[in-house]
């Protein structure tokens, strides 16, 4: 997709790609909401005939388009963040360091015609659509302006709230850990540890080899184990609010 070599056209650019995702992000929502409506109740239901009603639910035609619409507005979502956050960084860096910008920026590769094949959808949830290869890091903002300046420092804290998605993505597992229970709820205990192994070792081989009685956070951690799991869902939302920071400092500045 051409944008041209000067820099208030590839700046528009990336307004149409913010747009783009932001809509990809309501139909989203609209997905989700209109399957929500369409799925049995609780209210005035017992518990057993709730859970009745659902298991009928999920059998027909109209719960598979639900369904297969949700997955389908997810998939196109995260691809229109990550091809987003590469174009916001991409930009960013280029006009930091005093350069022209790109004759082309990335885009994401949505089929035509509105079919979504289900291995097209498949690689992106595996890959996340690469969007934690796109995490920017903090700094090419400071060249723009002053540190003291709102719209650079709120480029700076979208790309710190980015590394926090980043970090919750390569931790979140991290908190987990196989244990035994206890006569009392409280009185469950990690598996003993194989002789030889480190702590950590140790951990990973109880996972994987389904040792012990279940999985559970490591005790003590629940907060921290909270944090890295909402950090983590975050960065789609914080890949559309970095852009948009970036378009403002950019808007200022050609």
């Amino acid at each position: 997709m051409i944008v041209g070599g000067q820099w208030p056209g590839a700046v528009e650019r990336l307004a149409q790609q913010l747009d783009e995702a932001q809509a990809a992000d309501r139909r989203e929502i609209e997905a989700k909401t209109a399957a929500s409506r369409r799925s049995p109740s609780r209210a005035g239901l017992e518990p057993a005939e709730y859970q009745r009603q659902l298991r009928a639910y999920v059998q027909t035609r109209e719960y598979k388009a639900a369904d297969h619409a949700i997955r389908v507005a997810v998939a196109v979502m995260k691809a229109q963040d990550a091809v987003l956050l590469c174009s916001a960084r991409r930009l960013l860096v280029r006009r930091a360091d005093g350069r022209r910008p790109p004759r082309r920026l990335p885009q994401a590769r949505v089929l035509p015609g509105g079919y979504v094949p289900e291995w097209w959808m498949s690689g992106i949830n595996a890959s996340y659509a690469g969007i934690w290869w796109a995490i920017p890091s903090p700094g090419p903002e400071l060249r723009l302006g002053s540190a003291d300046d709102p719209l650079v420092q709120e480029v700076a804290k979208q790309a710190r709230l980015l590394q926090a998605s980043r970090v919750g993505y390569r931790k979140r597992d991290a908190l987990y850990e196989a244990y035994v229970p206890g006569e009392q709820p409280d009185q469950a205990q990690p598996v003993p540890p194989l002789r030889g192994l480190s702590h950590g070792q140790n951990r990973q081989i109880n996972l994987m080899f389904g040792r012990g009685r279940g999985i559970r956070v490591q005790p003590g951690r629940d907060e921290e184990f909270d944090q890295l799991h909402t950090d983590y869902f975050a960065v789609w939302e914080r890949s559309r609010a970095y852009a948009a920071a970036v378009l403002a400092l950019l808007r200022a500045r050609v």
